[in-house]
């Protein structure tokens, strides 16, 4: 057969949806991403396109593909040019709701994440204790904190702040859709853009818990613990906080409005 063969796309992103970007970029200052996704199929192989707003993008998917490695945890990377990135598309089953299950193949999946190059660093001084208290300060000038919430969380940091912790590869979208679990078995998580290099182990479990594994934390950190992964439990709130306050920021500029919850920083108070 020859392989000269031709190549057929299909986009997952609707025409409406692309359209309505185009009009927000040009009227309004919300931020937004403006990748497309779509699949690509030729000589009996699918894989999976997206095309980014430019090239450093791009590169950074392809650095932190190529440094985390071959792994059945994520797919594969097939080639990065200019500002796209094509990856091999990983077939298998999309998990439909939260679960008890999910929640053990998830704490599997971020157990071979946090193997990979992770290493302890002090918290004095850190970039991570800036952005904190940047977040938390860009929210009380807009007024999703007051300055009281503000100042009594900065203190709740202060407190839960250890003195090191693991800095590696994280998973920072760890939504249901954006994982497949495969014929063997294996979790994979399939929004490459989410693997990302040099940041606080633990973080993509904390959005985990905070949009979907609330009801399942006990659960996950038992199957997470029997594993000898970075074990970072014991300063998941200082975790939390700092999600929290980044994600609160980012749904600020984004004007999503119905997930700026000033309430969820209460339990901090």
């Amino acid at each position: 057969m020859s392989y000269r063969q031709p190549f057929r796309q299909t986009r997952l992103t609707p025409i409406g949806r692309r359209f309505r970007f185009l009009l927000s970029r040009l009227f309004s200052v919300r931020l937004q991403k403006s990748q497309q996704v779509g699949f690509v199929d030729t000589n009996g192989q699918r894989f999976k396109r997206i095309i980014l707003r430019d090239s450093y993008l791009a590169s950074r998917i392809e650095q932190a593909l190529e440094a985390f490695g071959a792994s059945d945890n994520v797919p594969g990377l097939v080639i990065r040019y200019e500002h796209e990135v094509w990856v091999d598309f990983v077939a298998g089953e999309v998990p439909t709701k939260p679960s008890h299950e999910l929640a053990r193949e998830v704490a599997q999946f971020y157990a071979q994440v946090y193997h990979r190059s992770a290493g302890e660093a002090p918290s004095a001084g850190s970039i991570w204790l800036a952005r904190i208290r940047s977040d938390l300060q860009f929210l009380a000038r807009v007024g999703v904190l007051s300055n009281a919430a503000a100042a009594d969380i900065e203190s709740a940091v202060e407190r839960l702040t250890p003195a090191k912790f693991w800095l590696g590869f994280d998973y920072n979208d760890p939504v249901v859709k954006n994982f497949v679990r495969t014929d063997a078995g294996i979790l994979c998580g399939i929004d490459v853009e989410s693997l990302v290099e040099d940041q606080l182990i633990g973080l993509g479990v904390a959005k985990a818990l905070s949009r979907w594994m609330e009801p399942y934390r006990a659960t996950f950190f038992d199957a997470y613990n029997a594993t000898g992964a970075p074990d970072f439990q014991h300063y998941l709130g200082f975790i939390e906080i700092a999600y929290l306050a980044a994600y609160t920021k980012l749904m600020f500029v984004e004007r999503k409005w119905t997930n700026v919850e000033p309430a969820r920083f209460d339990r901090f108070r």
